[in-house]
């Protein structure tokens, strides 16, 4: 601050000396700040030994990428730096997917990927899946068997599953009318009755799921017995009119107020009248 002593008629000239020395302060003050700034936002200087580790780290990316320290967000900026482009082709609606990798320097790698697909008849194995369900249920393998032997192949089911599970081949196996090895004494001959079908193979006849009909069989809406030769396995009676009548039952489309099914579909015909 300029001294208040000066003469009146010098004191017009000390304001303005007196604005502009605040002025020179003010920017001073500025450039400093912004000169903090800049050093703290400036990468700190490398020492020598810092800059050859970097060297040694930057022809030992894997190692850099799986480093303890590495973090994720880490990984991200490396992926940043080495990639220039990413194309990614999927093949249709099937599994296989192509992607080529365009990395900084002008190198070009290609690379094949298998994505999650929904459904088996989007897989691009899917023919020959089938057919080596098809040879291996014909010598005879169980359900089980048949998903070890894909499982060992190689073979991965839709839906971001990995492994083949029994379930699995029996409900592909129903799905296409067929089913897997079943016990001998199914197949001989006066085991089952006339007019009588396995469970499973009714099921099947009248394209519904195997559940429902089972849950049919609970409620009494149609004539079965136990087969204890068999294991137990339930035997259906159905001659022609009661899979009409079944057939009718499976395609009725229940409506409020009436949500139930009717009676006449419900109630299976008397056996004594076949």
């Amino acid at each position: 601050m300029l001294s208040t002593t000066l003469e009146p008629e010098n004191r017009l000239v000390a304001r303005e000396l007196e604005k502009g020395w605040e002025e020179a302060l003010r920017h001073a003050q500025h450039e400093q700040e912004a000169y903090t700034r800049f050093g703290q936002e400036r990468p700190v200087e490398l020492a020598p030994r810092q800059r050859d580790a970097i060297r040694r780290l930057s022809h030992d990316v894997p190692g850099l990428w799986h480093a303890p320290p590495t973090t994720a967000k880490d990984r991200q900026e490396i992926v940043r730096l080495l990639l220039e482009r990413v194309t990614v082709d999927v093949q249709g609606e099937s599994e296989q997917v192509a992607v080529t990798l365009q990395w900084a320097g002008g190198r070009r790698s290609e690379h094949d990927v298998i994505r999650a697909v929904g459904r088996y008849e989007q897989l691009s194995t899917y023919p020959v899946l089938l057919s080596r369900i098809d040879a291996l249920r014909a010598v005879g393998l169980s359900c089980a068997r048949i998903a070890a032997e894909l499982n060992r192949d190689s073979f991965s089911p839709p839906k971001r599953t990995h492994r083949f599970t029994g379930g699995m081949i029996a409900r592909l196996l129903s799905r296409r009318g067929l089913h897997g090895s079943r016990p001998r004494s199914m197949g001989e001959s006066g085991v089952l009755r006339a007019h009588e079908y396995w469970l499973t193979d009714l099921a099947r006849r009248l394209t519904m799921p195997f559940a429902t009909l089972y849950k049919w069989q609970r409620f009494g809406w149609v004539h079965s017995r136990k087969v204890e030769v068999s294991g137990g396995r339930w035997a259906i009676w159905a001659d022609d009119d009661e899979l009409e009548r079944l057939g009718q039952l499976r395609a009725h489309k229940r409506q409020w107020p009436e949500p139930g099914y009717p009676e006449a579909l419900t109630r299976p015909k008397a056996r004594d009248t076949e």
